[in-house]
């Protein structure tokens, strides 16, 4: 009996001890891989900052978790009345109930770029806790466009875009061949280099070889340019070379073909280092 009693009490310490090993060991696997010991290190005799820090986590998991910082409003400031506000926000639908901590500003003006290409610029201001404010501002109009295929009139914008606007008294007008289908606002016509040659071209022919300009004629697939001056001359350029010298030959060359002086159909200035008229009439 006496040796039972002993074999038992072993068995039972013998268990307990077990039983307590487990324990300890999960607790060392909690402390070890949950950085615990070192948090209660940090904080042991700290009351005031261990609850400002599990204030802290509080609030961080709370604006997550929350509806409360849930983007809710979207004001649009534009210095275009153009500018379709009530359009912009149906664009931007997707991004309503996204929480504020997570919006991505890129994500936005991404896609807002891609629908209105004629934006210039977009800054993005949040006001929290669920409204944010979008100030754009547009490509200023550049050019009258009239489509020669479809006789349609449009705007383009300094960066190439078809304004949704109407046509302005001031602005020189463009004439497009090629294009069979009308072209609709926010449309990319053509890129900014190519507006600028046009702009080069136009001022050297005014300013520097003083002839009149009565109209241009654009040509986007031979990426080309004819500026129609006095009596109907035109002179062509290859907007991928450069203006410069194109203008240079024009200029070397005046005398020689008569350039003012005698009646001519047009005058190619598109093979480097050549040029090639043609008198009217012949």
């Amino acid at each position: 009996m006496k040796n039972r009693r002993k074999a038992f009490l072993i068995d039972s310490n013998f268990t307990r001890r077990r039983s307590s090993g487990k324990l300890r060991g999960v607790v060392n696997f909690f402390v070890k891989y949950l950085f615990l010991k070192q948090i209660l290190k940090f904080f042991r005799g700290k009351t005031l900052v261990g609850v400002l820090f599990l204030g802290m986590l509080g609030f961080i998991g709370f604006s997550f978790l929350s509806p409360y910082f849930e983007l809710k409003k979207i004001f649009v400031l534009r210095d275009n009345p153009h500018v379709d506000a009530e359009r912009v926000e149906r664009v931007l639908k997707p991004f309503y109930g996204k929480n504020m901590l997570l919006l991505s500003h890129k994500n936005i003006k991404r896609e807002l770029f891609r629908l209105f290409p004629e934006f210039q610029k977009i800054k993005i201001t949040e006001h929290w806790p669920e409204e944010i404010k979008l100030k754009i501002e547009t490509s200023s109009p550049l050019f009258n466009f009239l489509n020669q295929e479809t006789a349609d009139f449009s705007v383009i914008s300094k960066n190439g875009t078809i304004l949704d606007i109407p046509t302005q008294k001031h602005l020189p007008t463009i004439k497009g061949f090629g294009y069979i289908k009308p072209i609709a606002p926010h449309q990319k016509l053509t890129d900014e280099e190519t507006l600028k040659s046009i702009l080069l071209s136009k001022s050297i022919l005014e300013q520097e070889m003083l002839l009149p300009l009565k109209t241009l004629h654009y040509f986007p697939a031979a990426h080309e340019l004819h500026l129609i001056s006095k009596g109907d001359m035109a002179i062509w350029i290859d907007l991928k070379l450069p203006i410069d010298e194109q203008f240079a030959k024009l200029e070397n060359s005046a005398n020689r073909i008569g350039l003012y002086t005698d009646p001519i159909e047009h005058v190619d200035l598109r093979i480097p280092s050549q040029i090639f008229w043609k008198p009217r009439g012949q």
